[in-house]
């Protein structure tokens, strides 16, 4: 029960954190390539995706797919609420892809931790 409620914490932040940066305002970079971009966005999402899914355990599947639409969702509200962000496609692909690997490793960890206890 105390790691659930761990998971749940440090997921619930990291929601929250990811929400803010998403929705920022940020000055122009012309210095950073986009791929730094999209690996940002693998690495964010699949670092919230990674504990969702450690936090609801039984629930794999909503938590993917709402991480996808929140993705969505964000990338829609970086261009109306945001006056120097703009809404991408590949942005939300990343996000994707992040939530996607975290899932894999969350099933490679888990497997893993079941053979050694049983």
């Amino acid at each position: 029960m105390f790691f659930k409620n761990t998971y749940r914490l440090v997921f619930l932040v990291c929601f929250a954190l990811l929400t803010y940066l998403l929705l920022m305002e940020m000055a122009p970079s012309n210095n950073g390539s986009v791929y730094k971009d999209k690996l940002q966005h693998i690495a964010a999402f699949g670092g919230v995706a990674f504990w969702g899914l450690l936090a609801f355990q039984r629930y794999p599947k909503m938590v993917m797919l709402g991480l996808a639409v929140f993705g969505a969702v964000m990338e829609v509200l970086q261009g109306v609420l945001t006056t120097t962000r703009q809404p991408s496609t590949y942005d939300w692909l990343a996000d994707l892809v992040g939530i996607l690997l975290a899932w894999i490793v969350v099933v490679l960890w888990q497997h893993g931790w079941n053979k050694r206890r049983g």
